[in-house]
């Protein structure tokens, strides 16, 4: 078999089990593949100079169209910056098809140009790796579960292009179908006795957009207090307002505190709550049912689990949770105090998230680290929700954000990005991919506050925050984006199709609105 042949087999194999688009960063070992994409006009193909940010973009683009995409790298060092996504991909269950070309097998451990150990790089972080050359070309991704990122090497011989190019054929129906499986009987059963023998306090996380419609009925039938995450896309839904937490974090440790629930049924993705993670200590004794859309229970101690949201719209319970009209009552009169804060003080960086939320309603709005994606849960206004919010949760790093922020961007849609300084600066090769976006209002909002802020509270300590005085303009400036600088957020503003906008907090009145916001939980 030919190095065209093999190629054109790889490519034709995942266009049949599902892929439509295919990120490219070209090299010369990778030759045989870069030729089939570009004589074939009927594939979308997105280039890429630099691996990390590509790969980042192609856990966009399977968030939002919801296939696998696949990623093709040259040898060597380019496989080893998938690395990242592919952890990300891991624990966002998101399945990127990693295709790596290779020197030939006989290369392996000589040290030779160009040659690492390329097979088993990833470890933990793919489901399958799958060691491709002339006289081993075997492909196939059936019985796969597309909740892991996949490993695809194919090792080349010289002469690298050694014959005619293949034409590749679209299916008319794609071969890959993605079965939900049945629920285990006793997992369904689980959770009715969990509902029916608990009053929980319910929290959701992230979740698949298609999933939405499921979680909000339910949500609506059971009526126990719930706190929404904003990558939830469920924040300040109307239909959740009479038993929606709309105060803040802090309003979940008193339900407990106060007896009002007494477990945590969790939906969605892992929560990004600092209450999450006092279930580990503090509140170890708390019973957890998770309801998720893959194995990841999110807790280090043994918890109820199931991997299906469908569980949701099949389980039948006795009773709604109670109401607590009391409990609603006191949330609304604190998310109110919350408001006058943010007002009162709107130079500062919640004020700013505030503000800035009214612009964003109706948008699709990504939330790229921890520190926006908590501000923006406890700051940014319930009435004016977006119609999309996503984020990179799995693992929970800085790393590739603005890059999977334009694979996800919608081209019907305004698109924000929400990141602070340092994550930006850990993402500034992805505005290249810019040109070749079909999505055209894109808003990147990049909060400065001079290093990472999130530590400051945590360890007061200069040395976790990487001080800066760093302005994005130039950045701007260099990909041909426009750009603005907000100290406050004006009242009326014209916006371009692309938009760097940064956002400069005022350190005094950020630091006035923690000290009365705490004092608030102190009343």
């Amino acid at each position: 078999m030919t190095n065209m042949e093999l190629a054109g087999k790889v490519i034709q194999e995942l266009v049949r089990t599902g892929v439509r688009e295919f990120i490219l960063c070209a090299g010369a070992r990778n030759s045989p593949l870069v030729n089939i994409l570009d004589e074939n006009k009927n594939l979308k193909v997105y280039s890429f100079f630099e691996e990390r940010s590509a790969a980042f973009f192609g856990l966009g683009r399977i968030a939002s169209t919801r296939r696998p995409v696949a990623i093709i790298t040259t040898s060597g060092t380019a496989v080893a910056e998938l690395i990242p996504a592919a952890v990300e991909g891991t624990y966002s269950s998101l399945p990127l098809i990693m295709v790596t070309a290779d020197r030939p097998k006989h290369f392996r451990g000589t040290g030779a140009p160009q040659t690492i150990e390329q097979v088993g790089i990833f470890s933990y972080y793919n489901e399958v790796a799958l060691d491709l050359d002339a006289e081993n070309s075997h492909l196939s991704f059936k019985s796969l579960s597309w909740k892991k990122p996949i490993h695809v090497n194919v090792c080349f011989e010289e002469p690298l292009l050694d014959g005619p190019i293949p034409k590749i054929e679209i299916p008319t129906v794609s071969e890959r179908t993605k079965l939900p499986g049945q629920l285990p009987l006793g997992t369904l059963k689980e959770m009715e006795d969990f509902l029916n023998t608990h009053q929980p306090l319910v929290m959701v996380g992230i979740l698949p957009e298609k999933a939405h419609n499921t979680v909000l009925e339910f949500l609506k039938q059971y009526k126990a207090p719930t706190y929404c995450e904003g990558i939830s896309s469920l924040r300040g839904h109307p239909d959740l307002k009479d038993f929606e937490i709309r105060s803040g974090e802090q309003m979940i440790h008193r339900v407990f505190k106060e007896g009002i629930c007494d477990s945590v049924l969790r939906i969605g993705g892992v929560p990004t709550t600092r209450f999450w993670r006092d279930l580990e200590d503090k509140y170890k004794n708390i019973p957890v049912f998770s309801v998720s859309f893959n194995h990841y229970t999110g807790l280090s101690r043994p918890v109820e689990h199931c991997n299906s949201l469908d569980l949701l719209s099949q389980v039948e319970f006795t009773h709604p949770h109670r109401e607590n009209v009391k409990l609603n009552i006191e949330d609304l009169a604190l998310a109110e105090k919350v408001r006058a804060l943010l007002m009162k003080y709107p130079k500062s960086e919640q004020g700013l998230i505030f503000g800035l939320s009214y612009k964003m309603k109706g948008g699709s709005v990504y939330l790229g680290n921890s520190l926006p994606i908590r501000e923006w849960d406890s700051c940014s206004a319930h009435e004016s929700m977006p119609v999309r919010v996503a984020a990179n949760r799995g693992a929970n790093g800085i790393d590739g954000q603005i890059s999977t922020f334009l694979g996800w961007a919608h081209p019907e849609t305004e698109n924000w990005c929400l990141v602070g300084d340092l994550t930006a600066m850990y993402d500034l090769s992805s505005l290249w991919a810019t040109s070749q976006l079909d999505a055209r209002k894109l808003r990147v909002v990049v909060i400065n506050n001079g290093g990472g802020q999130i530590f400051s509270r945590m360890f007061n300590k200069d040395i976790f925050i990487n001080k800066h005085q760093i302005s994005f303009e130039s950045w701007a400036k260099m990909w041909n984006w426009d750009y603005q600088k907000w100290t406050e957020i004006p009242d009326t503003t014209q916006f371009t199709d692309r938009q760097v906008l940064e956002i400069v907090p005022d350190w005094d009145q950020t630091q006035s609105f923690w000290k009365e916001y705490e004092a608030l939980w102190k009343e």
